[in-house]
């Protein structure tokens, strides 16, 4: 052997010794880093887990680690703060994509599997290992085939064994199976069913006992029931716990530490396995098992059950929509698709809805998403207007709200509804401005809080204590401190790293060019037009509180305005202390129809403001014009209105000129001489 051929061999050699050395390396720091944060070390396993990231782990060992550790641990490590949860979620994404490449090619499970059923004993109990640690679940569809194999006893005896083995893995891959259009396959699922005790596999195995056409089948599955001595043998009584259980998220059907959220069917002679969003996994279980239920005669008691899966389906598909990390989701795309179904399966659910409403909020597992979706479905009919009458008495704030307004959509003008509407109005929160120094900002603004403090410590504590701020402004030039530092303890925080930032300073030239990568916007002075410029948008929670104020104004117009004169204390507070333009519009509508005479100083506020959008000012002049008639003149400085009205009539603006003179003509106490020159 020549010396260059030894050398490359020796290597090699070299450096398949060093790859394992650095695999097991990584192997012994994962170890240490569960047993340190089970021990309460989260020091050392944070410096264990950077080890073995350090030894740059593949996916597939790091999905082989991953599985190793109890999943109760590694899912505590990830809702962990700080670096020890950034960490953990960093080996995740290495698992993740291990297992995803294997489930998106379950038949690369095959070889393995081969070495389970022809390998010796050693052989066969590494491969073992590895299905479970790699392929879970996905293992099954390689193992169908040899379960039914009638010319090799050998390997339908090493399927089982493997299907035992794999455990709790196996359990819904195999209920599908039972599907099979093979007998034998069908009985040996059963008999593994019946051996691991799953209590999941219960209904399933019922109806196997009762209608399968083998009688030898049905004698398997009858004893393989009987062992996981469940309450009853009866297959629809069974399903409609099961679908039950199911929809409440139950944790021992569920299993929230699994990671799986694929539905198994048997289709076309294949077991297939369909990935879902993980949300909907225990929903589509809920559904499956409600509608085999139905079919072998439950009849009404599973309707509203299945009205409120339905639902809460529906709600869980709008909200994973609104999620910024699952635009263009394939899974998502799919789900969304299913939504004109769903519309339309509550459309039939009908007076069964409100029954459905009960179960979503009668149990300690409340389903309140699913109660708005199937509230917003509902009828007029006397089981639901009963049902929405209850939950208008509910604790929580969102079933009371979201049954006022359905009720108001039925033309309900009830008192409670009416004054239910009114609180919701009053929920459009206020956004928080918190100013450092002289900044210029005194006094709040429609729609925002104002917090001040005009010492660099006060401020920087208050800037970071919750509620988190919508924007920060600071003056350059606050006694005992520089901008400098200033800004690099508001950028250098998480809890206001990303909040928007005014800088007000002397020098806004020199300033906007040291700082202006950090700063959304450097001034002279502030205001509030800043402030808002540079906010963004409402957060979701917010965003959500506006559009329930928004739904109580739409439901508040569609009443008598006899009634919604109930509500005026919140139509004028709301009109007064908003910020947003959509809820402005809807007050000052609200004030004009239903003659609310306390929005008039906020009515007026409107129209003097001539930095307002034209369409809210044309509803201000509007409503004015309204008041002023009902209360015989203004409420506030009515020679400043007229000579804003006088001007507005004479600009020629066509949106607000005609309205400004319909408002002129009901402003009491006008002078002659201005109405003079509004007459052309």
């Amino acid at each position: 052997m020549s010396c260059s051929t030894l050398r490359r061999l020796t290597l090699s050699l070299c450096a398949l010794l060093l790859a394992g050395s650095a695999a097991a390396q990584a192997d012994e720091h994962f170890r240490q880093a569960i047993e340190a944060y089970q021990a309460g070390d989260n020091a050392a396993a944070v410096e264990h887990l950077k080890a073995v990231l350090a030894e740059n782990p593949g996916n597939e060992q790091a999905l082989a680690m991953w599985d190793s550790a109890e999943k109760q641990v590694v899912t505590a490590m990830l809702l962990e703060r700080g670096e020890l949860g950034t960490l953990a979620e960093r080996f995740l994404g290495l698992a993740r994509a291990a297992r995803k490449q294997m489930t998106e090619d379950p038949g690369s499970a095959n070889e393995v599997v081969q070495r389970v059923l022809t390998g010796d004993a050693l052989d066969r109990e590494r491969a073992l290992l590895e299905l479970r640690a790699n392929w879970g679940p996905w293992a099954v569809p390689a193992l169908v085939g040899p379960l039914g194999d009638r010319s090799n006893t050998d390997n339908r005896v090493s399927a089982i064994q493997a299907l035992v083995r794999l455990g709790s893995y196996v359990v819904m891959p195999l209920v599908a199976v039972l599907s099979s259009d093979d007998v034998l396959t069908r009985r040996n699922a059963a008999a593994v069913l019946g051996t691991l005790g799953d209590e999941r596999a219960a209904a399933a195995l019922a109806f196997m006992a009762s209608d399968d056409e083998d009688e030898t089948t049905r004698a398997a599955a009858t004893e393989a029931l009987a062992k996981l001595r469940v309450e009853s043998m009866d297959g629809p009584t069974l399903a409609y716990d099961l679908a039950q259980r199911w929809f409440r998220g139950d944790e021992i059907l569920v299993q929230p530490w699994s990671s799986a959220a694929v539905v198994w069917e048997w289709k076309d002679g294949a077991l297939v396995g369909r990935r879902v969003l993980a949300g909907l996994y225990h929903l589509e279980l809920a559904e499956k098992n409600a509608r085999i239920a139905l079919q072998h005669g439950a009849g009404e008691s599973i309707r509203p059950l299945l009205a409120a899966i339905h639902a809460s389906m529906k709600a869980e598909i709008l909200a994973a929509a609104r999620l910024t990390e699952l635009e263009g989701n394939e899974l998502l795309a799919t789900a969304q698709e299913r939504l004109p179904a769903l519309e339309r399966n509550l459309a039939l659910a009908g007076s069964q809805r409100a029954k459905g409403l009960i179960l979503c909020i009668a149990d300690k597992r409340r389903q309140v998403p699913a109660a708005l979706v199937l509230m917003d479905a509902m009828g007029s009919s006397a089981e639901e207007r009963q049902a929405l009458k209850a939950a208008l008495s509910d604790a929580d704030d969102a079933v009371a709200s979201g049954a006022a307004l359905a009720l108001a959509r039925q033309g309900d003008s009830d008192t409670v509804v009416v004054a239910r509407l009114g609180q919701m109005l009053a929920e459009a929160p206020d956004r928080l401005v918190a100013a450092i120094g002289t900044t210029g900002l005194v006094d709040p603004a429609p729609g925002w809080q104002l917090m001040v403090s005009e010492g660099v410590n006060e401020g920087l504590l208050r800037a970071k204590a919750l509620p988190p701020k919508d924007v920060i402004v600071v003056q350059d030039g606050v006694e005992g401190v520089t901008l400098d530092t200033l800004v690099f303890a508001l950028r250098n925080d998480p809890r206001t790293a990303q909040v928007p930032l005014i800088i007000v300073t002397g020098n806004v030239e020199e300033t906007s060019a040291l700082y202006g990568d950090k700063a959304a916007k450097v001034v002279a002075s502030a205001s509030f037009d800043d402030v808002t410029e540079v906010a963004g948008e409402l957060d979701p929670m917010q965003a959500d509180l506006v559009a329930r104020s928004l739904a109580a104004a739409a439901a508040l117009d569609d009443l008598p305005s006899t009634s919604v004169r109930a509500a005026a204390v919140p139509i004028a507070d709301t009109l007064a202390g908003t910020s947003d333009d959509a809820l402005r519009l809807a007050m000052l509508r609200l004030a004009a129809s239903a003659g609310i005479e306390q929005a008039t100083p906020a009515v007026e506020n409107i129209v003097l403001d001539e930095g307002a959008a034209p369409e809210l000012r044309k509803e201000a002049l509007v409503a004015a014009a309204r008041l002023w008639a009902l209360r015989g003149g203004a409420a506030g400085d009515g020679e400043r209105l007229a000579e804003v009205l006088l001007a507005l009539v004479n600009s020629g603006d066509e949106q607000l000129s005609l309205p400004a003179a319909q408002a002129l003509g009901q402003l009491r106490g006008v002078p002659d001489q201005a109405l003079a020159g509004a007459v052309q």
